[in-house]
């Protein structure tokens, strides 16, 4: 904890020493390399005991995304090669992702609420900078405005019960919260529930609250993509499964509603998905009945469906990064994101094919991979809830599987367009940057006992 601590004043000496803008993108780099490999250590350490201090606390839970967040920030750094050639405010916008890399973290260390409540919200700050500064359309603005709007307005419910928490307990630490005075099944438990829950709903995103995800990611930068796909929904699971150990005896009865809503909106999304003709948008809405899946399985309050939602959001955050990485490559090359353009790449890059073959059953959860485990987790959790929810679950496994292969076949075969560069390649930290992505999720499956949280 000290060394993740000491860390956040890395900028300020790697500019002392390295005052060239492109050295310090380097060096700032492999800093973030560096905070992957001390908390994936941790993992490996004595995990068995979590520790826990008056503002700071680690577990399972919390490492796991913290080495998930530090790894996917570098693997923004190098996806945003475009920034890095053209030096397009270089310097600003690897201190964002570092910035936005320490706030994410400091939501995963929190054990004070208040303190969760401020980095949680903070974290949408240099996210929106990456949006309006860095963005590829005139739309961003808009974007970021729905991005805002959404997430701000529904915290907003969640300040104000942890501030009655605060009154009713004199404290606001996670680990020995006394929530006593509430009754389980009474409709000011399910109020107060829903409430508290509210905001990290809709940072997911649940249906109906979805409408700015698509927007953010269709106009985000590539770096920005991959922070909203796999770090900020993130943040909404993680707020979750964190409430869910506060409050055990919460509604079960409200936990079926947002249930069906997410696994209904998790099978519309996905007919969406077959029908969409946006690289990004075809990418951000899967992310939703992901999603969906994941939040399904955690309010069953079962320690399969806990355990495996965590995995389903360290599957989610690889997968889905990767392929926002492809959606860039294939829109450097042809300047649009419709799918009916960008055609028969398999001519001009077979090698990145490749890429798309194995990140696109990543994404539809084939064997052997992390996604797999977590997916057929979550369904026998789901189904040990309620046997009801079998129909829009088979429906959700099969459209993911339709989707990914419309979106390998459409974009790899049929005719190259007459614009198309085919001297254009990729170059080789590009690749490396869809191995880190792809490896990860296959090895995680030989220490998945790792990353089972305690009962």
């Amino acid at each position: 904890m000290l060394t993740l601590t000491a860390l956040f004043f890395m900028p300020l000496i790697l500019k002392l020493f390295l005052p060239n803008s492109k050295s310090y993108w380097w060096g700032l780099l492999w800093s973030l390399m560096f905070m992957f490999f001390v908390s994936t250590s941790l993992i490996f350490n004595s995990m068995e005991i979590p520790k826990i201090s008056l503002f700071l606390q680690t577990d399972t839970l919390s490492i796991s995304l913290i080495s998930l967040s530090s790894f996917i920030s570098s693997l923004m750094l190098m996806s945003s090669a475009k920034v890095y050639q053209t030096k397009n405010k270089l310097f600003l916008f690897s201190n964002t992702i570092f910035i936005l890399n320490i706030m994410i973290i400091m939501v995963f260390l929190q054990s004070n609420l208040i303190l969760l409540y401020i980095f949680f919200e903070a974290s949408l700050v240099p996210t929106l900078m990456l949006i309006l500064m860095w963005g590829y359309q005139p739309e961003r603005l808009q974007a970021g405005m729905y991005m805002m709007i959404y997430t701000v307005t529904a915290s907003l419910p969640l300040l104000i019960n942890i501030l009655i928490l605060f009154k009713l307990n004199g404290h606001l630490n996670m680990n020995i919260l006394l929530l006593s005075f509430w009754q389980p099944f009474s409709l000011s438990e399910m109020i107060c529930w829903a409430l508290l829950i509210s905001a990290f709903l809709v940072k997911l995103p649940l249906f109906l609250v979805h409408l700015w995800l698509p927007k953010a990611h269709v106009e985000a930068p590539v770096a920005g993509s991959m922070i909203l796909a796999a770090l900020l929904l993130k943040l909404g699971g993680y707020g979750i499964i964190r409430f869910l150990f506060i409050l055990p005896k919460m509604s079960l009865l409200f936990n079926s509603y947002i249930t069906s809503i997410a696994l209904i909106g998790g099978t519309m999304t996905s007919m969406i998905c077959i029908r969409q003709t946006d690289l990004k948008a075809l990418i951000a809405y899967s992310s939703i009945g992901h999603m969906g899946m994941m939040v399904g399985g955690s309010l069953t309050n079962t320690f399969w469906g806990i355990n495996l939602g965590m995995m389903m959001m360290l599957a989610h955050g690889l997968s889905s990064s990767g392929l926002f990485c492809l959606a860039n490559m294939i829109y450097e090359k042809s300047n649009s994101r419709s799918m009916f353009i960008s055609k028969g790449f398999l001519s001009i890059t077979p090698t990145t094919t490749l890429w798309w073959f194995l990140l696109c059953a990543l994404n539809m959860a084939a064997p052997p991979s992390i996604n797999l485990i977590s997916e057929m987790g979550l369904i026998i959790s789901i189904l040990s809830f309620s046997l009801l929810f079998v129909i829009p679950l088979a429906m959700m496994s099969f459209l993911s599987a339709a989707y990914s292969l419309i979106l390998y076949t459409s974009t790899q075969h049929g005719e190259m367009p007459r614009f198309m560069n085919p001297l254009s390649s990729d170059t080789s930290i590009s690749l490396s940057v869809l191995f880190l992505h792809w490896l990860p999720a296959q090895m995680m499956i030989l220490s998945s006992s790792k990353l089972i949280m305690l009962s």
